[in-house]
Protein backbone atom coordinates (compact mmCIF):
# COMPACT_ATOMS: atom_id res chain seq x y z
CA UNK A 1 0.00 0.00 0.00
CA UNK A 2 1.69 3.46 -0.82
CA UNK A 3 1.29 5.66 1.78
CA UNK A 4 1.13 8.66 -0.61
CA UNK A 5 -1.65 7.71 -2.65
CA UNK A 6 -4.43 8.05 -0.45
CA UNK A 7 -8.05 5.99 -0.95
CA UNK A 8 -9.86 7.88 -3.67
CA UNK A 9 -13.68 7.84 -3.89
CA UNK A 10 -14.21 5.83 -7.06
CA UNK A 11 -12.33 2.77 -4.98
CA UNK A 12 -15.12 3.13 -2.22
CA UNK A 13 -18.04 3.32 -4.78
CA UNK A 14 -16.50 -0.23 -6.50
CA UNK A 15 -16.91 -1.81 -2.72
CA UNK A 16 -20.91 -2.81 -1.07
CA UNK A 17 -20.01 -4.47 1.38
CA UNK A 18 -19.81 -2.54 4.67
CA UNK A 19 -17.13 -4.36 6.68
CA UNK A 20 -14.84 -4.48 3.49
CA UNK A 21 -15.14 -0.74 3.10
CA UNK A 22 -14.25 -0.18 6.84
CA UNK A 23 -11.44 -3.16 6.90
CA UNK A 24 -9.87 -1.09 3.45
CA UNK A 25 -10.22 2.43 5.11
CA UNK A 26 -8.32 1.02 8.41
CA UNK A 27 -5.83 -0.26 6.71
CA UNK A 28 -5.33 3.11 4.38
CA UNK A 29 -5.33 4.76 7.78
CA UNK A 30 -3.00 2.77 9.75
CA UNK A 31 -0.73 2.54 6.97
CA UNK A 32 -1.02 6.29 7.19
CA UNK A 33 -2.24 7.13 3.81
CA UNK A 34 -4.96 9.41 5.14
CA UNK A 35 -6.02 11.14 8.11
CA UNK A 36 -8.81 10.33 10.68
CA UNK A 37 -10.72 12.70 9.19
CA UNK A 38 -10.25 11.67 5.34
CA UNK A 39 -11.69 7.86 6.99
CA UNK A 40 -14.42 9.14 8.72
CA UNK A 41 -15.49 11.31 5.26
CA UNK A 42 -14.73 7.36 3.55
CA UNK A 43 -17.11 5.48 5.86
CA UNK A 44 -20.15 8.81 6.41
CA UNK A 45 -19.17 8.91 10.08
CA UNK A 46 -17.94 12.34 12.16
CA UNK A 47 -14.46 11.91 12.71
CA UNK A 48 -15.37 12.41 16.29
CA UNK A 49 -17.08 8.87 16.15
CA UNK A 50 -14.66 7.07 14.41
CA UNK A 51 -11.82 8.33 16.95
CA UNK A 52 -14.12 7.22 19.92
CA UNK A 53 -14.78 3.72 17.71
CA UNK A 54 -10.91 3.84 17.20
CA UNK A 55 -9.74 4.22 21.31
CA UNK A 56 -12.46 1.84 21.96
CA UNK A 57 -10.91 -1.14 19.34
CA UNK A 58 -7.42 0.32 20.68
CA UNK A 59 -6.14 1.68 17.49
CA UNK A 60 -3.64 3.83 17.51
CA UNK A 61 -4.62 7.70 16.57
CA UNK A 62 -1.99 9.84 14.89
CA UNK A 63 -1.46 12.64 17.32
CA UNK A 64 -1.17 15.40 14.62
CA UNK A 65 -1.66 15.86 11.00
CA UNK A 66 1.14 14.94 8.68
CA UNK A 67 0.74 17.93 6.74
CA UNK A 68 -0.89 21.54 5.65
CA UNK A 69 -3.52 19.63 4.08
CA UNK A 70 -4.68 17.25 6.63
CA UNK A 71 -4.63 20.31 9.17
CA UNK A 72 -6.66 22.08 7.12
CA UNK A 73 -9.35 19.06 6.60
CA UNK A 74 -9.01 18.87 10.19
CA UNK A 75 -10.07 22.53 11.04
CA UNK A 76 -12.99 22.19 8.51
CA UNK A 77 -14.46 18.93 10.06
CA UNK A 78 -13.54 20.51 13.86
CA UNK A 79 -16.02 23.24 12.39
CA UNK A 80 -18.73 21.21 11.10
CA UNK A 81 -18.86 18.64 13.90
CA UNK A 82 -19.05 22.26 16.27
CA UNK A 83 -21.81 23.62 14.28
CA UNK A 84 -24.13 20.48 14.42
CA UNK A 85 -23.46 19.38 17.78
CA UNK A 86 -25.07 23.12 18.67
CA UNK A 87 -28.14 22.33 16.65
Amino acid sequence: MDADAGLPDHTMAELHDPQARYDLVLAHYLSGSISLVRAAELLGVSWFDLRTRFLRLDVPLRAAPANLEEAEADVDAADTWSMSSQL
